[in-house]
């Protein structure tokens, strides 16, 4: 994704302090549906600053102007609470001054973990903060979902196609309903920075929704199955519950797996760079051994 406009450098300058002159642009490794930039500058009084420049652009940007103001909202909401986001500067959604529809917002250090030196703790810390996600406060649109179920069929590749008829079964049911709160609705190891093997940030708030928890927790066993193993999603799941004194209700479960197919997941090397070699070959085996446990669940 192209670098930002000298257009879209000045209303960035503009936005913080004019005057100001930007001495690096940096692309951010992992974004997969807009061009993000760590921006730097230096001040009159020769401060350096570093700010993110989240830009929609190509087959986005039509849709760009909802996605910047759904996430200004979002993050104007979370600065009344104690999750550690970025805080939005300013927004451009019909990239009047940046040409794309963009926001710009607070820097945050850290980096994506993805090979943790303590798994057990890396999981504790990553359950223990989309527990409070959910505990805070927030106005936000109701979730969408991201299941097609129009492209949903047993998959060529798999060995257990009954596996995939009995999920298939089971969202063809009206969903449980249950009590909804805020959630992340993207919460997965891609949108956690670290520090010191602490988790200090949660980043990429574009989705942030009102929603059943059980989407955020189904989510991320997605991910840690098609990246790891079913056993670490397994984990995840156990935590969460433990922690919350809440019950992942199967029809979320199920319905959060199904959005593998088909297809998910060939852009998961773009997103983890240098940091992971993505096991393609095992990751049908593994997710489908998350959804054979999700199912046996009551």
């Amino acid at each position: 994704m192209g670098a930002p406009s000298p257009g879209a450098l000045r209303w960035v300058v503009n936005s913080i302090e004019p005057g100001a002159t930007v001495t690096t642009v940096r692309r951010l490794t992992g974004g997969i549906s807009s061009a993000m930039h760590a921006i730097s500058v230096v001040d009159a009084k020769g401060r350096h600053r570093r700010y993110v420049l989240r830009r929609w652009v190509d087959s986005l940007a039509h849709e760009g102007p909802g996605y910047v103001r759904r996430e200004a909202r979002v993050l104007e909401g979370l600065e009344r609470t104690d999750i550690p986001a970025p805080r939005l500067l300013a927004v451009d959604p019909n990239g009047d001054e940046c040409e794309d529809p963009a926001l710009l917002m607070s820097y945050l250090g850290g980096h994506v973990e993805l090979t943790p030196r303590d798994p057990d703790d890396w999981l504790h810390q990553i359950a223990s903060m989309l527990v409070r996600i959910h505990h805070v406060e927030i106005e936000a649109p109701a979730a969408e979902s991201w299941l097609n179920r129009e492209r949903l069929i047993v998959p060529e590749w798999s060995r257990r196609p009954d596996l995939w008829r009995e999920a298939f079964a089971v969202i063809e049911e009206s969903p449980p309903v249950s009590a909804s709160c805020f959630i992340h609705h993207d919460y997965q190891q891609f949108n956690l920075l670290w520090r010191d093997e602490r988790l200090t940030s949660v980043v990429d708030w574009v989705w942030g929704s009102t929603g059943n928890p059980g989407m955020d927790v189904a989510h991320i066993r997605l991910n840690f199955s098609v990246l790891y193993s079913s056993e670490l999603a397994a984990q995840i799941l156990d935590l969460y519950e433990s922690m919350s004194e809440r019950t992942v209700e199967r029809w979320w479960d199920v319905a959060g797996l199904l959005i593998y197919l088909p297809g998910w997941g060939g852009f998961l090397q773009q997103q983890a760079g240098r940091r992971l070699n993505v096991d393609f070959e095992g990751m049908h085996e593994r997710v489908e051994a998350t959804l054979h446990s999700a199912l046996r669940r009551n």
